[in-house]
């Protein structure tokens, strides 16, 4: 089932008890609750206090304000497992929308030689229990869907996505490690992870906060 199919149904159970109550008349309704021996009204309304309660964000979204600022970024690249990187500077941005639901980064620089544009949208999902992200970039057409943990003490989210190879045609799937290293500086690993379990490390990002 698709997350905006999901998104209808949950909708539709949220405003389902309100309709209701215009439909059942006052005494069809009382006599359902007596035959029943108590409110056929508390277990919706427990449900939908519970249903309310996955639409607040809750302590697992604190983990993203750590992203949340101006940065300076050093950029590393690598085009081949054995290569050296390619290292240039950029600029980033992390800002808070939807009520402090999601962080969306911009980021700013130059990757091989030409300007790159990038940008991340980061929340937590709490009927999965899953950190969630999108990165699109200006270097391809491509829309990755990260789905990820955090470790023991959440300095730590481990994201998976897939993408197909441009070259091979082939399904792969590429690892984003963010790190809060700091008050005022995390980093951002991507790996590409081979068919045969390797890992190739395509991309370094450390961001140290801007002053302001």
């Amino acid at each position: 089932m698709s997350r905006l199919a999901s998104a209808f149904i949950l909708a539709a159970f949220l405003l389902a008890p309100g309709l209701r109550a215009v439909q059942e008349p006052e005494k069809e309704r009382e006599e359902h609750e007596t035959r029943a021996g108590g409110s056929a009204a508390e277990p919706e309304e427990e449900a939908a206090e519970s249903l309310e309660d996955l639409t607040i964000p809750g302590k697992p979204h604190e983990v993203l304000a750590g992203t949340v600022g101006e940065w300076s970024l050093t950029l590393r690249v690598w085009s081949a497992p054995e290569g050296e990187p390619v290292e240039t500077t950029g600029t980033a941005t992390g800002r808070w929308i939807l009520g402090e639901r999601f962080v969306e980064t911009t980021y700013q620089g130059e990757v091989m030689g030409r300007p790159f544009e990038a940008l991340k949208i980061e929340g937590y999902e709490k009927v999965s229990e899953e950190y969630v992200s999108t990165w699109r970039d200006n270097l391809g057409t491509y829309t990755l869907i990260f789905e990820g943990t955090c470790g023991d003490d959440c300095r730590e989210r481990t994201m998976i996505a897939t993408f197909k190879d441009p070259i091979s045609k082939q399904q792969l799937r590429i690892k984003g490690l963010t790190t809060l290293t700091g008050e005022d500086s995390y980093s951002y690993e991507s790996y590409i992870l081979m068919p045969d379990g390797s890992e190739f490390k395509n991309m370094e990002l450390l961001a140290e906060r801007r002053s302001q």
